[in-house]
C-alpha cells in the first residue's frame, strides 16, 4: 500500500499514546520503585484524572480502530491473551522476587484481549446472519445500519457502568470483579490497573468510528502536508510496533535507571 493511503494518523496516534504512558512508567519507577522524591504531580487530581485517561483513551480507541483492519480477530485475540497472561505471570515472579507488590491483574493488554475477542464474535455473528438473511430473501443487503447502532449502545451502556464503580467498589468483598474494576477492601497492591468498565466501552467507540470511517481500511486524510508525514514518522514506528514496545520497554527502563543508580548518578 502506498504511503500516501496508508491510515498512517492510526499509527501515529497509537505511537504518540504509547509514547506518553512510556513517560508516566518511567516516573512512577522514579518515584516508586527507586523511591527517589521528585515528580510528585503523579499524586495530583489533574495528572490522575485528566492527562492520563486522556492517552489511555486515545489508545484505547485506536486500538479499537484497528480491529477493522485485521483479517482474523478471533486468532488475534487468542494471542493477546497468552502475551497478557505471560505478562500477568512475569509481574507476579518479579513482585516475589523484590518483596513489592506490582502485581497486575488486569490491564490494557487483558483490556484488548477481551475487547477484541467479543468483537471477533459479534463480526462472525454478522456474517452468519447476513448469510441466513441472504437465504431467506436473495436481494437483501448483505451489510445493515443496524450494526453500529447495537455497538453504539453496548458501547454506551459500558462507558456509564462505571457509575456503578463509583458507589460499590471497596464495598464488594470479591476479586472475581476486580476485572470490572470493583476494588476489595483489603487488596493486593497493583503495578498497574486498567478496569474494563468504563474502558472498554471506549474500545468499542473505536470500532465504531473504524466501521463509519475506515471501511475501505485506507488513510481518511490522502492529502496532508508532507510536513506532518515526516513529523509522525517516530510514532508511526511505534504504533505498528506498539505491542513489542509496550512488552520490553519497562524492563528497559528498569535497567537503565538500575544502572544509572549502580554508577552513583542517583
Amino acid at each position: 500500500m502506498e504511503k500516501n493511503r496508508r491510515a498512517f494518523e492510526l499509527d501515529a496516534l497509537r505511537g504518540l499514546a504509547l509514547f506518553m504512558m512510556i513517560l508516566h512508567h518511567m516516573i512512577f519507577d522514579f518515584r516508586y520503585v527507586l523511591a527517589i522524591n521528585v515528580f510528585v504531580f503523579q499524586e495530583s487530581i489533574w495528572f490522575n484524572d485528566i492527562v492520563r485517561p486522556i492517552f489511555v483513551g486515545v489508545f484505547v480507541v485506536v486500538s479499537g480502530i484497528c480491529c477493522q483492519f485485521s483479517r482474523n480477530n478471533l486468532k488475534r485475540s487468542v494471542k493477546l491473551l497468552l502475551i497478557s497472561l505471560g505478562f500477568s505471570a512475569a509481574m507476579a515472579i518479579y513482585s516475589i522476587i523484590s518483596g513489592n507488590e506490582y502485581y497486575v491483574f488486569i490491564n490494557v493488554l487483558h483490556l484488548l484481549t477481551v475487547g477484541t475477542f467479543l468483537y471477533g464474535l459479534y463480526a462472525l455473528w454478522e456474517i452468519k446472519d447476513a448469510e441466513k438473511r441472504k437465504r431467506k430473501d436473495p436481494d437483501a443487503k448483505l451489510t445493515s445500519d443496524r450494526g453500529e447502532i447495537v455497538l453504539l449502545l453496548f458501547s454506551v451502556i459500558l462507558i456509564f457502568s462505571d457509575q456503578l464503580i463509583n458507589v460499590y467498589s471497596l464495598k464488594i468483598q470479591s476479586y472475581w470483579l476486580l476485572p470490572l474494576g470493583f476494588l476489595p477492601k483489603d487488596y493486593i497492591g497493583m503495578g498497574d490497573f486498567l478496569p474494563m468498565l468504563p474502558w472498554l466501552g471506549f474500545f468499542f467507540a473505536g470500532v465504531i468510528i473504524s466501521r463509519i470511517g475506515y471501511h475501505s481500511k485506507k488513510t481518511i486524510i490522502p492529502n496532508s502536508p508532507r510536513a506532518v508525514i515526516q513529523i509522525s514518522q517516530p510514532f508511526e514506528f511505534m504504533g505498528r510496533n506498539s505491542l513489542l514496545i509496550y512488552l520490553v520497554h519497562q524492563p528497559v527502563l528498569l535497567a537503565i535507571l538500575y544502572g544509572l543508580r549502580y554508577l552513583g548518578v542517583w
